[in-house]
């Protein structure tokens, strides 16, 4: 239980620092790509608690987030003239395909499932991240010397 609690601690680190970052940092599309991430994470946490988690199966209210969260991105990606929300997009497709495998091949051991589900996370705020770097200069009314 106690790695549990310590994997949940860097996650929620991660996760304040990125989105953090990406809300001092970020312009619209970083604010609504945090609030996506945010939203969804607090969720997840508030129905993992509410109703337990085993990771033996789908979880049917965090497959529902995820499903939400998932099309919340392609909104994002669609409406945005940033490029890393495509990036976040594909990631999260990647954890809600495998929290799909689940539904096809029932034997996948609980620790794959929980862990490959869980992993995409990382990428995508590190998207976030990155996408929040490039988009502002570090100083605002930073002009560039054209001599």
């Amino acid at each position: 239980m106690i790695l549990n609690t310590v994997w949940a601690d860097i996650y929620y680190t991660f996760l304040v620092a990125c989105c953090g970052y990406a809300i001092f940092r970020g312009s619209r599309s970083e604010y609504i790509g945090a609030t996506i991430m945010i939203a969804g994470s607090l969720s997840t946490l508030a129905v993992g608690r509410l109703f337990g988690t085993s990771w033996t199966g789908v979880e049917v209210g965090i497959f529902a987030i995820d499903i939400v969260a998932l099309i919340a991105f392609i909104h994002l990606a669609l409406i945005s003239d940033r490029f890393w929300p495509i990036w976040a997009t594909a990631f999260h497709l990647l954890a809600v395909t495998i929290q799909t495998a689940i539904l096809v091949a029932p034997q996948i051991t609980p620790w794959a499932f929980a862990t490959g589900a869980a992993f995409w996370a990382y990428p995508m705020l590190l998207a976030l991240a990155i996408g929040s770097y490039e988009r502002a200069p570090l100083t605002p009314n930073c002009e560039i010397d054209s001599r």
